[in-house]
């Protein structure tokens, strides 16, 4: 239960910042493309830690690494407390984005290592969340917020602290893995697609249920249904194939985000939190599952797929900050402006559908075509 309990508490501390950064910055005087930049920056800063440490584990071993950067995670949460405008708040999030980085990829590996199931952990990192944004939105203060995130994130590592050691084979990894990306380029390419059209909504979600007319505290609520629906589900999908998996959740990430449009209040807006939890469930253990059954180098495997992710965080709120501003520029009405970024981010989730399902039959047809190659000589 080590792992998980770093999975719970590594992620109820990353969450419970997460949700609030755009009211806050919003009291800061941030604007939406401010906002949109500030997220960006933070993904930047993922995506090169992601990218840099996830080779490490692979090269160094696991324990050390995952050690730091819960360590160094728990500091960078606590900088957020002092941000006074766009300039300080972006600081932080660099620092942050660059200590929460490095840990994640190192304990997925772990994980698999120890031959635990992937969806079950997974899941536990969902219901971590669902707790850090309830109890955030019940604090609704922003330094309480901060330091809560940190604690959560020292309460992780002091778990890290006595993790059971195990034999870690060291690997050669180059800094550039481009066999590891091409192995994994149709899950690589489908879930930048997908994500990069949710990002591009959940930059202005809070703003968009405040907007709506609930509290922080229902806020919280919704994101827990989200979270504690991912749990569940995660609980259950270790069975399916990872391409069946990855197929179902980006194609019904299309119907959730038009769902959105259709809410009107809190109680509408459930059943889409409970859609929302159920595609991004499939989605993650798919993927993971896919990259983990296809490398041996699987630290560096799930920093890439962490960097992916990363890397829609940065072009989805840019895009998303770009079309409110544009539309509210126009003089439309914000909410209905917020709803033109979840027409985009189904439209994209139907490419990227589309996508996977091309890409994984050639790989298929691919692989059949050398084993029947191979069988006549």
């Amino acid at each position: 239960m080590k792992p998980s309990g770093i999975q719970f508490f590594s992620n109820a501390g990353i969450f419970a910042s997460i949700l609030f950064i755009p009211i806050f910055a919003k009291e800061l005087g941030v604007n939406e493309l401010q906002l949109g930049f500030i997220v960006a920056l933070y993904s930047t800063s993922l995506l090169v830690s992601n990218y840099v440490f996830g080779r490490w584990a692979d090269v160094h071993g696991r324990r050390k690494i995952l050690q730091l950067g819960l360590l160094l995670s728990s500091l960078a949460c606590i900088t957020q407390v002092f941000a006074y405008d766009a300039v300080s708040l972006t600081i932080a999030r660099i620092l942050v984005g660059l200590s929460l980085g490095m840990f994640p990829s190192a304990l997925y590996a772990y994980v698999f290592d120890t031959k635990r199931k992937i969806g079950k952990f997974a899941s536990f990192g969902s219901l971590g969340w669902g707790m850090g944004t309830l109890v955030a939105g019940y604090l609704a203060v922003f330094w309480g917020v901060f330091l809560l995130s940190s604690f959560f994130l020292f309460l992780a590592f002091l778990i890290a602290l006595v993790l059971t050691p195990i034999p870690e084979v060291k690997l050669k990894v180059p800094f550039f893995p481009k066999d590891v990306i091409k192995r994994n380029l149709p899950v690589y390419i489908a879930v930048l697609i997908r994500h990069s059209g949710a990002c591009t909504i959940w930059v202005i979600f809070p703003l968009f249920l405040l907007n709506l007319g609930m509290d922080t505290f229902a806020v919280g609520i919704l994101y827990t249904v989200n979270a504690g629906t991912q749990f569940v589900v995660m609980q259950l999908v270790d069975r399916f194939r990872s391409t069946h998996l990855v197929s179902f959740g980006i194609f019904l990430s299309a119907l959730t985000f038009l769902s959105f449009t259709l809410a009107r209040n809190f109680v509408e807006m459930i059943p889409t939190q409970i859609m929302l939890g159920t595609c991004w469930a499939t989605i993650y253990v798919g993927s993971l599952k896919y990259i983990m059954e296809r490398n041996v180098e699987r630290a560096t495997s799930t920093g890439l797929l962490n960097s992916v992710l990363s890397i829609s965080s940065i072009f989805g709120p840019l895009l998303g900050g770009t079309i409110v501003g544009i539309a509210v520029s126009f003089g439309i009405y914000a909410n209905v402006a917020y709803e033109y970024t979840m027409y985009a981010a189904a439209v994209m989730a139907l490419i990227s559908f589309v996508y996977f399902l091309s890409a994984s039959r050639k790989r298929e047809s691919g692989n059949l075509e050398l084993l029947e190659t191979s069988g006549r000589i």
